[in-house]
């Protein structure tokens, strides 16, 4: 073997070793994508799944006049409340309530359910709802909340379960 020939094997092999790195560089980019956007995604599920569950119960019981129902509902990892806003009847603005709240209730957007980090960030309309008093949150453990739900014949009157 002559020195250029060992020479030619060197500058291949580092040639192999500089892909190789390349190339595992760019999988690991891609695993490391692909896995926070699964992540982001199941977050948004979880997020349509609590909205929808809630929005079902509030119809499934609306109609029969008395029943009371309990809902253990899963809230979205991010957050650590969940506030719920009079609807049925106008509702009185308590003093502490949240400012994105407030503003929501004084715009008249018609959004009743807030899910709160430090402030509210997400909202939605979840039927026609009363609550005591005309602002309840409910703080979540371990990312659940227990709700009571009664239903009123026209309206459901929700409230934190608690243990009796």
């Amino acid at each position: 073997m002559t020195i250029s020939s060992k020479k030619s094997q060197i500058y291949t092999h580092i040639f192999i070793y500089i892909l190789t790195i390349i190339l595992i560089s760019f999988i690991l980019v891609y695993g490391y994508n692909a896995v926070q956007n699964f992540r982001k995604r199941a977050e948004q599920v979880a997020c349509l799944k609590f909205k929808n569950d809630l929005t079902n119960a509030i119809d499934s019981i609306l109609s029969d006049f008395g029943s009371v129902k309990r809902k253990d509902m899963q809230l979205c990892s991010d957050y650590t409340q969940v506030c719920f806003v009079e609807t049925f009847n106008e509702p009185l603005l308590p003093n502490n309530i949240d400012p994105i709240i407030k503003d929501s209730i004084l715009s008249n957007t018609g959004r009743n359910v807030f899910l709160l980090q430090d402030i509210a960030k997400e909202s939605f309309f979840a039927g026609k709802i009363s609550v005591e008093p005309d602002v309840l949150c409910i703080k979540a453990t371990n990312h659940r909340v227990a709700i009571r739900l009664e239903s009123r014949g026209n309206h459901v009157l929700l409230s934190q379960w608690t243990a009796s």
